[in-house]
């Protein structure tokens, strides 16, 4: 049996003995009735705040206490609302109040004395992710130019006929990005219903596939890319035409104006955008339109290619459909859930290393997360800290960003133990991999923040920031309560006083 559930038995021995002893104590109401409500504060107290959990090394019993306080606070509010509904006759309060309070007290204590020993820092740090650099005939992310059919004689609906050479602009636009392409016979064309919903699998191909069809209407876009990555040998091409989402709005600019084209995109926005990404909802707008015609943003397309390991190396321009080609990578991403939804998980380096999942409203287009590394090697950091110029932040996102709105989800994160209430912020694997190894070391010490220490982007650069946070890290380490109760009050001081606000 893990310690985990170990921890969590005893608990449950612990609040039945709690409980028990008050009741008899007390006399009087139902017993059971009171047993159940304190159980289900119990559970509910487990359930969102992992107290169990190790999540504390044993220098820090703040950590620990924060975690049973939190616990704590779950099961009272819990027991209060569910006693205040049973009535006093059955549940009296002084039975019910005392045998949480008694639980809760030696709870407490028993894990105080129970506190295993965690690793910090040393071999538990993450290795640096590598940053490659961007091949030169890629272009920069931020500013970028711009069904099923196989040639072979073993499939029932064409002979290798059906594949001629490229014709134009297509010849020329494989010729500048993949020299030699151009001439391939042996090129893999795909179109028709069946492989634009993805329910087919594509046969095997070389080194070159070029899709037949507009992305935007590929039912299931992601299975569909996955199947074109897992049939192109290392260094293949896939070429394919899709509208992007920028290029979608200028057209409905041209053809409407004034309240028509605010009426007209809202709800384009509402269709074909938030609905497709909502969860069961989502269902209904896949039914109505088969998947066709859906609006999809470079980044998100861009993103879904990569994470399928497909790096997109060459784009044309234009103010309508446009051209794409991407390369096999061999390097797939090993990201689970990708940014998809409106709140969504992303995965972060928290304490003693470990992978953590930071919930957050989404202010990037989808599939931002695999564009990180390819926007920091085109744009590098500003001053603030954060990716210069990033194209992959919405126009509504800038503004939840300001405010903080996008955040409010890791509330949740903080009241499991994932965070504590001041920190350095939670960071992704590549952001951890830009700072020096001495400080990786140190930044894994110390749980990530909910309210970071350092609210104030007017720095004058990357060194400056990583001096800040150095400074706290080793102030938390020699006075950890002393050290975040400062730097809170700096905080709210700077944003109701000066007027400080994010970007």
């Amino acid at each position: 049996m893990s310690n985990v559930r170990i921890r969590t038995t005893v608990g449950a021995v612990l609040l039945v003995a709690a409980v028990a002893a008050m009741t008899t104590t007390s006399g009087g109401g139902r017993p059971l009735v009171g047993a159940l409500i304190a159980g289900i504060g119990w559970v509910l107290s487990v359930i969102f705040t992992d107290k169990y959990v190790n999540k504390y090394p044993r220098r820090y019993v703040s950590y620990l206490l924060a975690s049973h306080l939190k616990a704590a606070t779950t099961m009272a509010v819990t027991s209060w609302i569910l006693g205040a509904l049973a009535g006093p006759v059955r549940v009296p309060p002084a039975a019910l109040w005392g045998g949480v309070g008694l639980f809760v007290l030696v709870d407490a204590l028993v894990s105080l004395l129970w506190r295993p020993v965690l690793p910090v820092g040393g071999s538990d740090v993450p290795e640096p992710i590598a940053r490659a650099d961007t091949p030169r005939d890629a272009q920069r992310f931020k500013s970028p130019d711009g069904p099923g059919v196989v040639c072979s004689d073993e499939h029932p609906v064409v002979s290798r006929a059906a594949c001629p050479a490229l014709t134009e602009p297509l010849a020329g636009f494989v010729a500048r990005h993949a020299p030699g392409m151009e001439a391939r016979r042996d090129y893999l064309l795909v179109e028709g219903e069946a492989f634009a919903a993805g329910d087919e699998p594509l046969p095997r191909s070389d080194l070159l596939i070029v899709g037949g069809f507009r992305l935007n209407d590929v039912r299931h876009l992601g299975r569909f890319l996955l199947s074109c990555a897992d049939r192109l040998q290392p260094r293949g091409y896939l070429v394919g035409r899709y509208l992007p989402l920028e290029n979608d709005s200028a057209r409905l600019r041209v053809r409407y104006s004034g309240p028509c084209y605010w009426a007209v995109s809202s709800l384009q926005f509402a269709w074909h955008r938030a609905l497709p990404k909502i969860p069961r909802l989502n269902a209904l707008y896949f039914v109505v339109t088969k998947g066709k015609n859906r609006v999809i943003s470079r980044t998100e397309l861009w993103g879904r290619l990569q994470s399928c390991g497909l790096r997109v190396i060459g784009e044309t321009d234009g103010d309508g459909e446009l051209l794409l080609i991407a390369q096999q990578t061999g390097d797939r991403p090993s990201v689970r859930n990708p940014s998809y939804f409106p709140v969504i998980a992303l995965e972060r380096v928290g304490l003693d290393g470990q992978i953590i999942r930071a919930h957050k409203v989404r202010t990037m287009y989808p599939f931002s997360e695999f564009l990180q590394k390819r926007v920091f090697d085109d744009n590098a950091l500003g001053q603030t800290g954060k990716f210069a110029g990033d194209p992959r932040i919405t126009g509504y996102g800038r503004f939840l960003r300001k405010y903080w709105v996008d955040e409010v989800p890791q509330i949740l994160d903080w009241w499991r133990g994932d965070l504590k209430l001041v920190g350095l912020r939670a960071i992704s694997l590549h952001y951890f991999s830009l700072y020096p190894p001495d400080f990786q070391a140190l930044y894994v010490t110390v749980k990530p923040g909910l309210v970071p220490p350092i609210f104030s982007e007017s720095t004058a650069g990357f060194e400056e920031i990583l001096a800040v946070e150095r400074a706290y890290l080793e102030s938390y380490r020699s006075h950890p309560v002393r050290t975040d109760v400062r730097y809170l009050w700096k905080t709210v001081h700077d944003i109701v006083f000066k007027g400080i606000r994010s970007h």
